[in-house]
């Protein structure tokens, strides 16, 4: 198989499922199906996810054509069980368990598990990112610099917004991606009370 839209296809017809059930598997309408079995359409990110997560299937292999069909090897992540908040804020827990969250490694490439933290998502303010209650984003710590989606602190609650950095003057824009929750800006000393825990790589949906 040379190409995406053959892979595509061919995992359709393996699932066992109709063209309608496979797309819906994938959380993306018929349309939107027709459009990825013919190569019209590039399987976004969130649909990269869903082969991943709910048919195991090996990234690399489904854009690429290289190595084998299914994910073999699982990555480590290190899960707090915390919850950063879609929404307007949730209190950060200063002992937080740490469990285990284990994810295909193509989900994450090229970044090495142990560089990577997840935490929780709860409320419905990132819905427009695909980032939904219940989720897991994981995010990298060492990643803290140019636009983007990111987990942060504010105060004492824990967050996961979209992030415009302003140099002139300095100040930093909190974008939602749900038009019920306005963009909040900080700075002056409002900044002081601002931490940057790191930038988001990926999404774990909750099935």
């Amino acid at each position: 198989m040379e190409t995406e839209e053959e892979r595509y296809n061919f995992l359709q017809k393996r699932s066992g499922l109709s063209k309608l059930e496979f797309a819906r598997s994938l959380g993306v309408s018929k349309e939107r199906g027709y459009s990825l079995s013919k190569g019209i359409y590039h399987a976004s990110r969130e649909i990269l996810d869903k082969l991943s997560s709910v048919y195991n299937v090996n990234l690399n292999w489904f854009l690429l054509g290289e190595g084998s069909l299914f994910e073999t090897e699982k990555a480590a992540i290190r899960l707090l069980h915390q919850e950063a908040a879609a929404g307007r804020g949730r209190e950060i827990e200063d002992y937080a368990e740490v469990e285990t969250l284990k994810l295909p490694r193509s989900l994450i490439s090229p970044y090495r598990p142990e560089n990577l933290q997840a935490v929780y998502v709860a409320g419905d303010s990132m819905i427009g990112e695909h980032i939904y209650n219940g989720d897991a984003v994981v995010f990298h710590p060492g990643l803290t610099e140019g636009n983007g989606i990111y987990v942060l602190s504010l105060d004492t609650a824990l967050l996961v917004k979209r992030v415009s950095f302003d140099d002139l003057p300095r100040s930093i824009s909190l974008i939602s991606a749900n038009p019920a929750y306005p963009p909040r800006q900080i700075a002056g000393s409002e900044l002081e009370n601002l931490r940057i825990a790191g930038r988001v790589v990926t999404c774990v949906h909750k099935f």
